[in-house]
């Protein structure tokens, strides 16, 4: 989060500063590499019109004013980490973390499974990232599992103000060992969630 805010801080500080369109992309290209697990740094005016990425030039004519961290970031001061994205013209996931400076909104975009904190000796989990404002799934590995959002959902109650924390829950026709800790670089709670055995000790029942 730290180095992401700095790259921020310092792209605003070139794009004000730089006049010529080439020199912006290649001193952004340039903060970017030093951003762990980022592919590209944006920069979008006031209307959500693309004006520099750093990871193409020229850049394309992309309207981005419907995209939520977009707006989410126009009301809120400060870095916003916005849920998993579809890149429009590459078609790969990211996760958005925004910040408007002036006019002007700065994106770093993330490679999703940066955020999630995989647990080696937990090789059959399913990891996922919550944001803690809100405990919604910004990420999660395997992408593929349809079960996990829904059972996190379930358990916002008990995620609430606690920044660690484990439970055994029932959840539909399973028992699932769950453990949360908070992220040390980021505003997120890394969730890990492993199946159990049907006799397992049950502590919840969050059906």
């Amino acid at each position: 989060m730290f180095a992401a805010d700095q790259a921020i801080n310092a792209a605003a500080i070139i794009t004000s500063s730089l006049r010529v369109n080439r020199l912006v992309h290649t001193e952004l290209n340039r903060i970017v590499q030093g951003i762990p697990g980022a592919r590209a740094l944006l920069v979008i005016d006031e209307k959500g019109k693309l004006l520099h990425d750093s990871y193409k030039y020229p850049v394309l004519p992309l309207d981005l004013s419907d995209r939520s961290y977009f707006k989410e970031a126009l009301s809120t001061e400060g870095i916003v980490i916005g849920e998993q994205v579809i890149g429009r013209t590459s078609g790969a996931p990211f996760v958005p973390i925004a910040k408007r400076i002036g006019e002007l909104t700065f994106v770093v975009v993330i490679s999703p499974y940066v955020l999630v904190d995989l647990q080696n000796e937990c090789g059959d989990c399913w990891s996922s990232a919550v944001r803690k404002s809100d405990n919604n799934i910004i990420t999660m590995f395997p992408p593929e599992g349809d079960l996990v959002p829904g059972l996190v959902l379930q358990l916002k109650p008990y995620l609430k103000n606690k920044d660690t924390g484990s439970l055994v829950v029932r959840y539909k026709h399973s028992v699932f060992s769950v453990v949360w800790t908070k992220s040390a670089e980021f505003p997120l709670l890394n969730i890990s969630v492993r199946g159990l055995t049907d006799s397992a000790a049950v502590e919840v029942d969050i059906n």
